[in-house]
């Protein structure tokens, strides 16, 4: 592999070169040319930009600039290219702070990265730079005899997993519902930021409180709330009467659909929050609790649906694309506004065919949401296919509508057609047995939809595509980067496959450890400013799986993980082959509009039978 030239001082020796004060402008510009160069990746403005010679800055801020315009690879090559450029730079926690802002979705470090020493920031910085190249990624697996005797969790599918902010220093990972008699909510508590792999991850398991008869629910979504705002609705409730209480965390999230019955059945369009409370008092003591409220909601209602997405945006909108029915998928697209509680009927152009188990991902660097794969049918191993295209919705005028409130109540004719559906990547697998999705529109190539990306990085492999099939899981783990693994129900998988938001490509991560065992319709969490993914459960093989692994974004740290006690030992499970792939994907399946009632009602009762023996 042919080598980058290494930058040295003299690249800026020269005392004609400049430099721009935006931030938003390129940086550097030789004096030699009146025109635009390009140095090592950096694009260079005219000479007519050019407003403050380079030497005129203080060394530092010079070294500064060049290295926040280099790509997070290249930094590092940069700041230890000379011993002057490695003084003013390695031990500046500002330099870092900027580098960390620069290449996240959010405009500011948090809380404990914003008061750290240079170096637990550099280290923030090269966690981040690590997940946003996924070259390398590691699965460590949880000890199977403390899932089995001690966690309370057991094997289950179809149900919901989310990170929510904890008591001061410490994250909260919930697990809750799915197909399961389990009504209980287990809180898994880890210190936040960098030493999370240090100390033990402890958990809880809550018994809720209902404001409305409980239900039974599998296949739903459920979505972490901005903390400012479980704040603001919380304010003075649930203080307790008892002396000595110092500090109360509210932690929120919302649900939405899922079936409550059995055999795909049942299907909901209610609206929960889940309210996770700590209290901590003088005496070192502490307190927690779970809440289910159900949210009484205004405006046109949604379709009912299970297995659908659900994408937070701007903090505010969440929005609900495609899901199963009894009847089949949908593609039906609504937004609920989470401050008014409100839901907002959208109107998209080029729509594709209805889905479930698909996923979609919010790209804010290029204003847009991002669909991937799903399958079809109404159930989610017997019928219809999967498929392993990917979309985007633009999301015109969404900026206008966050801004003015008043547009967002109303949703008027102007705002419903700025949405508006595009293909990505073109489905490569058979569309045999596609009749059974509902006709909420059309992912055939004369669609209105527009073309494909024809470029190499569209090409993946029958295994690969099993990640984008029904029910994977899918996570932003980068503002460039999304990471999809499991899936596919006929078979599953227990590969993964990253996608780049830049420029639409797949990538293909190094992966070490263990491998788990194959599933679909799991949970799957991202911790972001810890580095590592937490997967539990899923179906596979006609059963649930009670299996939980830890995935290291970056074992490059070489970080020693004592959350949970791991088995070292454990043999990596078979991956799945494109032999296994294709003789699965694109077997004949039954379709169920071509099934009598009689024969519908049998695949009904096998499959709550299985489920019901667990």
């Amino acid at each position: 592999m042919e080598s980058k030239p290494a930058l040295t001082p003299a690249f800026v020796g020269d005392a004609t070169t400049t430099v721009t004060p935006n931030p938003s402008a390129a940086v550097i510009a030789p004096a030699a040319s009146g025109g635009s160069s390009n140095i090592s990746g950096i694009v260079l403005p005219p000479m007519a930009n050019r407003n403050i010679m380079l030497l005129d800055l203080p060394e530092q801020e010079v070294w500064q600039e060049i290295a926040l315009y280099l790509p997070p690879k290249d930094v590092l090559s940069f700041v230890s290219v000379h011993r002057n450029i490695n003084k003013c730079l390695s031990s500046s926690s500002s330099f870092w702070a900027q580098l960390l802002v620069r290449d996240r979705d959010y405009e500011e470090t948090s809380e404990g990265e914003s008061t750290s020493g240079a170096a637990d920031v550099r280290e923030a910085f090269l966690l981040q730079s690590f997940m946003s190249s996924l070259a390398f990624v590691k699965w460590l697996p949880v000890s199977r005899d403390m899932q089995q005797h001690q966690f309370p969790v057991k094997a289950r599918e179809g149900h919901n997993s989310c990170v929510l902010n904890g008591p001061d220093g410490y994250k909260s990972l919930v697990i809750t519902g799915g197909f399961s008699d389990d009504q209980g909510v287990t809180v898994i508590e880890m210190q936040k930021g960098l030493e999370a792999h240090n100390s033990n991850w402890g958990w809880t398991r809550l018994t809720p409180r209902f404001s409305d008869e409980p239900t039974f629910v599998y296949g739903a979504s459920l979505t972490s709330l901005p903390p400012a705002l479980s704040e603001e609705m919380e304010k003075d409730r649930f203080m307790k009467l008892r002396p000595g209480l110092m500090k109360k965390n509210v932690a929120k999230a919302v649900r939405f659909g899922g079936f409550e019955g059995g055999g795909y059945s049942g299907e909901t369009n209610e609206v929960w929050v889940l309210t996770i409370v700590d209290y901590d008092y003088e005496d070192d003591t502490l307190d927690q609790f779970a809440v289910w409220e159900k949210m009484e909601t205004q405006g046109p209602s949604p379709k009912a649906r299970a297995y659908h997405s659900a994408t937070l945006i701007h903090d505010r909108y969440l929005v609900i694309i495609g899901g199963m029915t009894h009847l089949g998928s949908c593609i039906e697209e609504f937004i609920l506004d989470i401050q008014t509680w409100k839901w907002i009927d959208l109107s998209c152009k080029g729509k594709p065919r209805g889905r479930h188990g698909h996923s979609v991902v919010w790209d804010k660097r290029r204003d847009r949401l991002v669909m991937f794969g799903g399958g079809s049918g109404t159930d989610l191993l017997r019928t219809g296919t999967d498929c392993n295209e990917v979309w985007e919705l633009k999301m015109k005028g969404i900026n206008t509508m966050h801004e003015s409130p008043a547009c967002s109540q109303s949703c008027s004719d102007k705002y419903d057609t700025m949405w508006e559906w595009s293909k990505r990547h073109k489905n490569t697998l058979s569309t045999r047995n596609n009749s059974d999705f509902v006709n909420d529109g059309d992912d055939s190539d004369s669609d209105d939809s527009r073309g494909g990306n024809d470029h190499a990085g569209s090409s993946i492999s029958p295994s690969e595509s099993l990640c984008l099939g029904r029910c994977h899981n899918a996570m932003k783990i980068s503002p460039d980067t999304v990471l999809l693994m499991f899936g596919g129900g006929r078979p599953s998988t227990n590969g993964m496959l990253g996608y780049n938001l830049a420029n639409d490509a797949f990538l293909r991560p190094n992966v070490k450890g263990p491998l788990p065992m194959p599933r679909f319709t799991g949970v799957a969490s991202f911790l972001e400013t810890e580095g590592y993914i937490l997967v539990h459960g899923g179906f596979n093989d006609r059963r649930a799986v009670l299996d939980m692994n830890v995935l290291d974004l970056a074992p490059s740290l070489r970080r020693h993980f004592a959350g949970f006690p791991l088995d070292e030992g454990r043999q990596s499970q078979e991956s799945i082959s494109d032999e296994a792939a294709r003789n699965g994907q694109y077997g004949a399946n039954p379709n169920p509009r071509q099934m009598s009632a009689f024969q519908r009602l049998l695949l009904t009762q096998l499959y709550e039978g299985q489920m019901n023996s667990l």
